[in-house]
């Protein structure tokens, strides 16, 4: 099960983008940890469940409060691992999400990725307090992936200082840009539950529409060496925001990789054989469109 943590100031849109993914049908289970139990607006149509510090919703999801610590609502997760796809923890607003990814290491879940939402009007101020500047800028250096949210509130100038200060704290961070926390699933989680499109979509290399803003690439080839693919993943999935698929490493031909990518994390694991299906590499690259 593997686990993304979502983290970033007060009044980012932590619990806006957690509300979309709590009740938007996308077909996959998530097991969600929240700090402020009472801002998940969830409408009682879909709620199946509510016992003390958890809801269970008709779409197979589930959210539990850290009133008891962090902790102890991911081990109520993890004893259920097999009833959900993905565990995604949110972090209070001043918490660092580097040390809330070392306190989870103690479960042996695979990280996935940390997702930094920003206040585009708000950071630049939220930067420079001094009493919480030093946290501000902290969680946007240790996001995979920084979320800059409400960018239709700042003026353009305003706009590009929120952007310069991203790139001076956190060189090198990919940085989507939304308004009201809206972002595809995919985005955040993968494309479908694995390699589904590239499941279905034959060709050396073909490009789909993903959603409005978004292009997702098939990269599909033969077996690679693990030393050609490290150099590939590096300069050829460097403008990926997210990226996932399978891997068929030639030193290795009895072993199928997993290949995942959230903004400059990636990781290249063992995920069983290959069975009856001959080993190629397929792997499913989503990246911003380019305005022509």
């Amino acid at each position: 099960m593997p686990l993304t943590i979502i983290g970033g100031y007060l009044g980012a849109g932590k619990t806006t983008l957690l509300n979309r993914i709590l009740t938007e049908e996308h077909g996959r289970r998530f097991g969600v940890i929240v700090n402020d139990f009472g801002a998940v607006n969830v409408d009682a149509s879909l709620i199946a469940n509510h016992e003390g510090d958890t809801i269970s919703l008709t779409n197979g999801c589930i959210c539990c409060s850290a009133t008891d610590g962090t902790a102890e609502a991911i081990a109520r997760i993890v004893k259920r691992s097999a009833d959900f796809d993905h565990l995604i923890i949110e972090t209070s607003g001043v918490a660092e999400p580097g040390k809330v990814a070392r306190n989870a290491a103690g479960f042996r879940l695979p990280l996935d990725g940390v997702i930094v939402l920003a206040d585009a009007e708000q950071l630049p101020e939220q930067a420079a307090n001094r009493y919480a500047g030093r946290s501000v800028v902290a969680q946007l250096r240790q996001a995979d992936l920084i979320v800059l949210n409400k960018v239709d509130l700042p003026s353009p100038a305003r706009l590009d200082e929120t952007r310069a200060l991203i790139a001076r704290h956190a060189p090198g961070v990919q940085v989507l840009e939304t308004e009201q926390a809206r972002l595809p699933h995919a985005v955040l989680f993968g494309v479908g539950h694995g390699t589904a499109v590239a499941e279905s979509t034959s060709g050396p290399e073909t490009t789909h529409e993903h959603t409005a803003g978004y292009v997702a690439d098939l990269v599909e080839r033969g077996p690679i060496c693990r030393a050609t693919f490290e150099e590939f993943a590096q300069e050829q999935m460097g403008q990926a925001i997210r990226a996932k698929g399978y891997v068929a490493l030639s030193e290795a031909l009895e072993v199928r990789y997993l290949f995942q990518k959230v903004g400059r994390r990636w990781t290249l694991v063992p995920d069983g054989s290959w069975g009856d299906k001959p080993p190629r590499t397929r792997i499913v690259k989503i990246r911003i469109r380019e305005h022509q």
